[in-house]
């Protein structure tokens, strides 16, 4: 009996075991795409190949919830690609803008530079990106390179190559000491753009 037993699977064709093997597989991608679908978890993204180590060869893993049935006398055309490009098109890379980049072309007192307060002024261009900067303002010792009062400025949104002007009043109870100090002294200016 147990020698008839062992002989009946043996005489079941092949097809049969093929169908059960490939239903199987089925059911289980079937089970993941309704598990993706459901919650947007995909458990077969990290098994596809990424594009750019493919090999002309080498294809995507794809995953199909229904297979088509054909006859064997018919043929299939594979499925058009809507999410990978062909290897010899490259994806357009996008560049950021570039930044601002302000420069001081000219400057200027604004008035009376005097025991109160300077009034000071620039005109700045921009030879970066459209944007906004900074723009800081020094009242320079006469014989050194430090100050004795700043302000600074926001400049305004400026376009590629375009001019802008800005100007703050500085004042600090150093430079007031010093015009005290110093009757008829002098000043200089010096002014700083960032971007």
């Amino acid at each position: 009996m147990s020698g008839d037993e062992s002989k009946k699977t043996d005489d079941e064709p092949d097809y049969k075991k093929w169908g059960v093997i490939i239903g199987s597989i089925s059911g289980v991608f079937a089970i993941l795409a309704a598990v993706n679908t459901l919650t947007g978890f995909n458990p077969l993204k990290g098994l596809a190949p990424s594009p750019t180590s493919q090999t002309s060869a080498s294809r995507p893993l794809a995953v199909a919830t229904s297979v088509p049935r054909t006859t064997p006398s018919r043929t299939t055309r594979e499925p058009a690609r809507t999410t990978e490009k062909a290897p010899t098109t490259r994806a357009a890379r996008t560049t950021p803008p570039a930044r601002p980049d302000f420069q001081v072309r000219s400057s200027q007192w604004n008035g009376p530079c005097n025991d109160n307060a300077c009034s000071m002024s620039a005109v700045f261009r921009n030879n970066g990106g459209t944007g906004s900067g900074t723009a800081t303002f020094f009242v320079l010792w006469p014989d050194k390179f430090s100050y004795l009062a700043q302000c600074s400025v926001v400049l305004p949104r400026t376009g590629e190559n375009d001019f802008t002007t800005a100007g703050c009043v500085a004042s600090s109870a150093q430079l007031q000491n010093y015009f005290r100090t110093h009757r008829g002294g002098t000043v200089r200016l010096y002014v700083k753009a960032e971007s």
